[in-house]
């Protein structure tokens, strides 16, 4: 490998680590603050009075796995996305 293209690989790493970083941050933001936000919303909804103790508890703790899968994954996301448009 020349040093071009070491350099160029090298660059398009610490960019796509900074997007990592990134996405890691925005990750963390929507790991703490979306659930109570989602959980509010939901139980001052007007279906949620239609719905059992049960229910509502299962409707939440399913919306707060879906944020939380999503959150996870920011990382990588801002990783790929900055890697390529570092290209």
């Amino acid at each position: 490998m020349n040093e071009g293209t070491l350099a160029a690989l090298m660059e398009a790493s610490a960019i796509g680590w900074v997007g990592a970083l990134a996405g890691a941050i925005f990750g963390a933001l929507e790991w703490f603050v979306l659930p109570r936000v989602v959980e509010t919303s939901i139980r001052g909804s007007r279906e949620a009075r239609k719905l059992s103790a049960d229910q509502l508890e299962g409707v939440i703790s399913w919306w707060k796995t879906v944020i939380r899968v999503f959150a996870v994954s920011m990382p990588l996301v801002g990783f790929g996305l900055a890697a390529a448009m570092a290209d």
